[in-house]
């Protein structure tokens, strides 16, 4: 008997997944003028330049340039040893014009409006104002911000600085750092370590940050900017006395949102959620029947996230206890969808719009602590029609 196989070949071509390891790799830098450039290099209309090595660096801007500095230290952040190499992808560079009237939160939007390929944002400033109006605008546009202060009102907890403001504000997109030594970023330095293609896998607490000077600081300056929530790099030392300094390591303390929370967490929550979206875009993109086969395999698309998810270290393993009789299971991540036949039944107007509802939760890593899911898929009209319905 001869094999159909032998007779008949058909081809099948599953869509591309959307890829997002670029963009969490990316990191934007905003500055203000041009003097920063080279001679005879040219300016695009969009004001964007893209900078991916150090090369591309020195043939576009002036060695003493605080720009190129800043950058040089997200770039060289790549010769780390691991865990703590970064994998920075390109720098956006945006050369923006502040006019007469405008904040640096205006320029943070017009950034957005020409090139948001990018995760992490870094400003060129260091004045409070700018630094709470990029804030606010990072926040905005769902976008991480690191900013680096040389106040010494951080240092001394005066009453007003700008940790102290944003701490208020429960800006939960904002990582400030508090580092003196002059053209040094150590915020540079720190979106460099972190920038990777699983966004939340290296974190910055501990890490060493080449080409950035550790600072000393008193006892009564450590725990101000401890419970500011402010980040900054100091040495440790195992062997206390004078004379022993060669023993000391430098390391990152600190590494928290300017709200509080654990940096390594927000930055997987962040990546988790852009992750999650972007899978029910490319769901939608198969453009299947309002099923609850459909919402299977919907499930199927965001489980594979929180599955690769415990792959790399960002959500907690699966563990099993037994004692005497009793066996405990504890997940790492549950996930389940309300299939369009429930909602027929138990809420009519979610059926009617097509909307898609899964529930579930994940379990940090490192805290074992479950961040809650609620996705809702309810494309409109306009949506739809754009996307083939």
């Amino acid at each position: 008997m001869i094999s159909l196989d032998k007779l008949v070949e058909i081809g099948f071509t599953l869509s591309t997944a959307t890829n997002l390891s670029a963009f969490y790799r990316n990191v934007g830098y905003l500055t203000v003028g041009t003097d920063a450039l080279l001679d005879g290099v040219v300016l695009p209309a969009d004001k964007v330049i893209i900078i991916d090595s150090m090369e591309t660096l020195k043939a576009t801007l002036k060695s003493d340039s605080q720009e190129f500095m800043d950058i040089a230290k997200v770039l060289i952040q790549k010769s780390n040893m691991n865990p703590n190499r970064g994998r920075v992808n390109q720098v956006v560079v945006y050369f923006a014009t502040l006019t007469s009237g405008e904040t640096w939160g205006n320029l943070v939007d017009e950034f957005f409006s020409v090139n948001a390929n990018w995760a992490q944002l870094l400003a060129n400033t260091n004045v409070d104002l700018n630094i709470k109006s990029v804030a606010d605008k990072a926040l905005e546009n769902n976008r991480l911000f690191v900013a680096q202060t040389v106040s010494d009102d951080i240092a001394n907890a005066v009453s007003g600085n700008i940790a102290l403001l944003l701490k208020a504000l429960d800006n939960s997109n904002t990582m400030i750092t508090y580092h003196t030594t002059a053209n040094e970023s150590l915020a540079a330095g720190l979106v460099g370590i972190t920038a990777n293609p699983n966004l939340g896998a290296v974190g910055a607490l501990y890490s060493t940050v080449t080409n950035v000077t550790p600072e000393d600081y008193t006892p009564t300056i450590n725990n101000n900017l401890d419970d500011q929530n402010v980040t900054y790099y100091s040495s440790v030392n195992a062997v206390n006395g004078g004379g022993v300094s060669q023993y000391a390591s430098p390391i990152v303390y600190g590494a928290k949102m300017i709200n509080g929370e654990d940096a390594k967490r927000r930055y997987i929550r962040f990546y988790i959620d852009i992750l999650m979206k972007a899978r029910c875009i490319d769901f939608l993109k198969k453009k299947l029947g309002y099923e609850d086969s459909s919402a299977d395999v919907l499930l199927s698309m965001l489980k594979a996230i929180l599955k690769a998810g415990q792959t790399n270290g960002l959500i907690k393993q699966n563990s099993i206890v037994r004692t005497g009789d009793e066996t405990i299971e504890t997940l790492g991540y549950e996930l389940k969808t309300i299939y369009p036949s429930e909602l027929r039944e138990t809420d009519e107007t979610l059926y009617n719009a097509q909307t898609y509802k899964v529930v579930g939760y994940y379990r940090d890593s490192l805290t074992g602590r479950k961040v809650e899911i609620e996705l809702f898929i309810d494309p409109n009209e306009t949506e739809k029609s754009t996307l083939g319905f």
